[in-house]
């Protein structure tokens, strides 16, 4: 199926466009919506590049695998569980192949006085200007009916919206300081943009889902999935739904091979202890041959999140 050319198309039918579940995994990334618009002293990747992005994936594929890039390496990579890795490597794969790009670095470690002061995500080259990129993938759930920042929490309760957003402050701050811009030009490298590209999903209590009560600064298409406490998930389950579970390192993937999920066929068992594990990836799905295609998504956490 091409991809229509006179709009920017739909996330749906960009992935739809993609041969394999990697390339899929590569368009979410790339080509879904921003969490947040806006934060203090950070720019962000915004849905301008989102649409820039789904607009020219086509010829991005074409580009890619014209030149050997191989997508199924995404998954035989080493350390591929790790999600928050296979994100970036999934971005970095598409700059590397972009045309209007040149990738200079990646996950540059800065050492200054035989230690590391910090990482830089990604440097990148487009007409002469240096951009500092820091990468992201976060799942946040609101722990009230509130748009501030604080209440917006991980699965991991460590975790907050509100840290994670100035952390990006402190990241992008870390190649303005003046012993890392000499650090850097001895590579020749003079960075003059920054950003934050931060992309997952927002998830609200399951009861108020109907009418959620977003973050402040939430982008206006962003992803918004339920939550609820295990004790509640019976009452959400229905034998009129195909429900599956999700693995941790599938979560950037809205469309799923049959094999790497597994079936919820009841509401008494989930695939995952949560009195070890914090949360567990469901879906309800609609299935196609061996796919199954996310109509919504939700996350079962432990009774006793977000205490820990």
């Amino acid at each position: 199926m091409a991809i229509p050319h006179n709009w920017t198309p739909p996330l749906d039918d960009v992935i739809e466009a993609c041969s394999t579940l990697e390339l899929q995994e590569i368009a979410w990334c790339v080509g879904s919506p921003t969490l947040i618009e806006s934060s203090p002293g950070v720019k962000h990747v915004g849905e301008r590049e989102a649409e820039a992005a789904r607009m020219g994936f086509e010829a991005w594929m074409e580009r890619a695998i014209s030149k050997g890039y191989d997508p199924n390496s995404i998954e035989r990579e080493s350390g591929n569980r790790r999600l928050g890795r296979r994100f970036e490597r999934c971005v970095s794969d598409w700059f590397r192949y972009h045309p209007d790009w040149v990738v200079k670095a990646a996950n540059h470690a800065v050492q200054l006085d035989n230690r590391t002061t910090g990482e830089i995500d990604l440097l990148l080259e487009q007409d002469g200007a240096l951009l500092h990129l820091e990468l992201a993938v976060k799942f946040y759930l609101s722990t009230c009916a509130s748009a501030d920042w604080k209440t917006w929490v991980g699965i991991n309760p460590v975790d907050c919206l509100n840290t994670k957003l100035n952390k990006f402050k402190t990241q992008l701050d870390l190649s303005t300081r003046p012993e890392v811009i000499t650090h850097l030009e001895q590579f020749g490298w003079k960075i003059n943009r920054w950003a934050a590209w931060m992309k997952g999903w927002f998830f609200e209590h399951y009861q108020r889902i109907t009418n959620p009560v977003l973050p402040l600064n939430a982008s206006a298409n962003c992803n918004v999935g339920w939550w609820c406490h295990e004790k509640d998930w019976p009452e959400i389950w229905t034998s009129a739904g195909d429900w599956v579970a999700i693995a941790p390192h599938h979560w950037l993937r809205v469309r799923h091979d049959a094999n790497d999920v597994m079936t919820l066929a009841n509401a008494t068992e989930l695939p995952v202890n949560l009195s070890k594990k914090r949360g567990c990836m469901v879906a309800m799905v609609e299935r196609e041959d061996d796919i199954c295609k996310e109509i919504m998504r939700g996350i079962v956490v432990s009774d006793r999140w977000p205490i820990g």
